[in-house]
């Protein structure tokens, strides 16, 4: 698993590519914790290179959604293929963390999110 790390100014976009499992996420929990303590508080979830999201990366997510909603800040995916976006709707979390089809629109509601 490659979880590459990009700014887009205030945001923070952490990229996987390959499967979210139990096997990877200890990967994605400690860049997650590094990212927080280093004072990221907008972090986008690029996961076009993610084929499935079983349930427990599904965990994962909610997770980093509520350690970063303890310091103050937000979260949000983009670019999620079209089965993972049905289990994210199956799942009901559509309403916990916003999904967008593009990168731009995703960096520019965490932005707003920031500045509000």
């Amino acid at each position: 698993m490659q979880i590459d790390m990009e700014h887009e100014g205030p945001v923070v976009v952490l990229c996987p590519v390959g499967d979210m499992d139990v096997t990877t996420l200890p990967d994605f929990e400690a860049r997650l914790d590094a990212v927080v303590q280093d004072g990221a508080r907008a972090l986008l979830w690029d996961l076009l290179g993610v084929g499935i999201l079983p349930s427990t990366a599904l965990g994962f997510l909610l997770h980093a959604r509520r350690l970063l909603a303890e310091v103050g800040g937000h979260m949000a995916v983009a670019r999620a293929n079209r089965l993972v976006r049905s289990t994210l709707g199956t799942m009901g979390v559509l309403d916990v963390f916003p999904v967008f089809e593009s990168r731009e629109e995703a960096i520019r509601h965490l932005e707003a999110k920031l500045s509000a």
